[in-house]
């Protein structure tokens, strides 16, 4: 059952290129990773009608996404709406597997309800390199 574990020991940083480091986003509830690789169409007339991809991407892309409880929202809103929208964050499994690298801010909501907990949701999007290790 090596690879197995529960979905709180999945943490998500930020501040943190070289896979080392960086700060627990406060709260976090769900947190998720989406890798995305654009076939290149290379199909032409000797391809019998049959569609041909290259072997490699035209666009390697990584999505994050993470929601949760807001423990202070007014610091959390600050770092989420700075003008520095692409910053360093980190994917880490408690198997040791990482993945990090530099992130665009896409979409950041809070909600607050009545007499309930503030609640947030974020959308990060790959800035350049992403590195597996």
């Amino acid at each position: 059952m090596a690879g197995e574990f529960s979905g709180r020991s999945f943490v998500l940083k930020k501040g943190s290129t070289s896979g080392t480091g960086g700060t627990a986003l406060a709260g976090c509830r769900t947190k998720s990773f989406t890798i995305n690789n654009s076939p290149i169409d290379i199909t032409n007339d000797d391809s019998s009608g049959t569609r041909t991809l290259l072997d490699q991407p035209g666009e390697k892309t990584v999505e994050m996404s993470f929601s949760g409880i807001a423990k202070d929202a007014v610091a959390l809103t600050a770092a989420m709406s700075s003008t520095d929208v692409v910053d360093e964050y980190l994917m880490e499994w408690p198997t040791s597997h990482k993945l990090y690298g530099n992130f665009f801010i896409a979409s950041y909501a809070q909600t607050g309800e009545y007499q309930g907990a503030a609640t947030f949701e974020c959308t990060l999007q790959s800035a350049g390199a992403v590195t597996v290790a």
